[in-house]
């Protein structure tokens, strides 16, 4: 973006816009909405939305599984060992 002038902003914006097919819109719109929702400061409409809870758990959840998926499974006895040192 080459200016903070609302005007040139969304002029680029819908330069962009233009340049995206209509058939991909509406997935563009949820984003943008997530995204609004996502640097809005959190309310108690935001934490009881059911659709943003489960994206954030979602997320969470890829994040966890990214973490472990190189990980080597342990035998139980090995497992069993490492929790009875915590």
């Amino acid at each position: 973006m080459s200016t903070n002038r609302p005007t040139v902003f969304a002029e680029e914006l819908a330069n962009e816009l233009d340049k995206i097919p209509e058939q991909y819109w509406s997935n563009l719109l949820q984003i943008i909405r997530l995204f609004r929702e996502s640097v809005t400061p959190a309310s108690d409409i935001h934490s009881k939305n059911p659709a943003i809870v489960e994206v954030v758990e979602d997320l969470g959840l890829v994040h966890a599984m990214l973490e472990v998926k190189d990980e080597k499974p342990l035998s139980r006895q090995k497992a069993l060992a490492e929790m009875e040192r915590e």
